[in-house]
């Protein structure tokens, strides 16, 4: 059995390391394909070493580039080696290059989202893939199902990740004693209509004596950060362990920002986008969003508090109780699709 995986986003990395990893033990022939963004190329070659690693299309941030080299040429290519390789099946999390090749080439493709607010997107997926999935926090229909879980549960169930305190030793850091920062770029589709640097506005103003461990994604902003921050050099290895012994988690983006939540720490996303994933988090206590310098307040009293494991503990066993394991789904639903 032949598998194509399409990775387009740093935030889909984890996703789909598991479960390719499992069908590869079970002799599937899997293949990853990436997006050319950024340091995607190079940290697909770290996390998934011993696969088949194939670039598909390339996008420098630019509106043109998106749409020519990122979808356009992007189709074409999978188009190309879908016929090429024949694969039993395609996964992706939002990929309508990936969706349109494959409706083409008659190939079943399926695909695990979280974003229900991008409808536009949301209905041309649905159209051209055999099953578009989603967190509970959609109506289902004939082309929509739903997983129990948030997608980033797949790598962060404490089934599937057991954080390493060593980690910090390269980075000379304590246990809770440091905070984790995430700044996304406004390159990307996502942020487009966010403001840049959105964190490197009130930077200044965070406790001066906090340290501070930031995952910068564009490193051209590094001068508006204090100097005592440390920034982050991508890849970074076992970045999960890093945000799981940090006292606070503060991100410009939502993807980092759910995954401290799921890790058990104080999370607080200050980006702009309102989204129905986030606030499954929020209703359960474990996630803020205060957008742009409506967090500084709140991130200042934080730093203030005796970190509480024995609830990080907690946090993470209720939701190991509630949710799916995240990759026995995929398998499963990949598994229908079995010739």
């Amino acid at each position: 059995m032949k598998i194509l995986f399409d990775i387009k986003h740093p935030a889909q990395l984890n996703l789909f390391k598991g479960i390719s990893k499992e069908l590869q033990e079970e002799n599937w022939e899997v293949t990853i394909c990436y997006l050319q963004r950024g340091k995607l190329p190079g940290i697909i070659k770290k996390e998934y070493p011993g696969f088949n690693t194939v670039p598909v299309g390339s996008s420098n941030g630019t509106k043109w580039s998106i749409l020519w080299h990122g979808n356009i040429k992007r189709t074409l290519a999978f188009l190309d080696l879908i016929k090429k390789e024949n694969y039993n099946i395609c996964v992706a999390a939002s990929s309508i290059p990936l969706a349109l090749a494959c409706k083409i080439a008659g190939i079943p493709v399926i695909q695990f989202y979280d974003d229900p607010e991008r409808k536009r997107i949301n209905r041309i997926n649905a159209s051209l893939s055999s099953q578009l999935f989603f967190p509970p926090i959609v109506e289902k229909n004939n082309k929509v199902s739903v997983f129990n879980c948030l997608k980033e549960w797949s790598y962060l169930s404490p089934n599937r990740f057991n954080p390493a305190e060593r980690t910090l030793n390269q980075y000379k850091l304590a246990p809770y004693e440091y905070i984790f920062v995430r700044e996304v770029s406004n390159k990307s589709f996502n942020y487009y209509n966010q403001q840049d640097g959105i964190i490197s506005s009130f930077a200044g103003k965070i406790n001066a004596n906090t340290k501070v461990i930031l995952s910068l994604e564009d490193k051209s902003y590094a001068e508006r950060y204090p100097k005592h921050w440390t920034i982050l050099q991508e890849p970074v290895e076992d970045i999960h362990s890093l945000i799981y012994y940090s006292r606070m988690v503060i991100s410009s983006g939502d993807s980092m920002a759910r995954e401290g939540a799921m890790l058990g720490v104080p999370s607080i996303y200050c980006g702009m986008r309102k989204m129905k994933a986030n606030e499954l988090l929020m209703q359960a206590g474990l996630l803020q969003h205060l957008p742009g310098e409506s967090a500084l307040p709140v991130i200042n009293k934080g730093l203030n508090e005796i970190f509480d494991q024995e609830k990080q503990s907690g946090t993470r066993n209720r939701l190991l109780q509630q949710w799916d394991d995240m990759t026995i789904f995929m398998k499963e639903q990949i598994n229908r699709y079995k010739s």
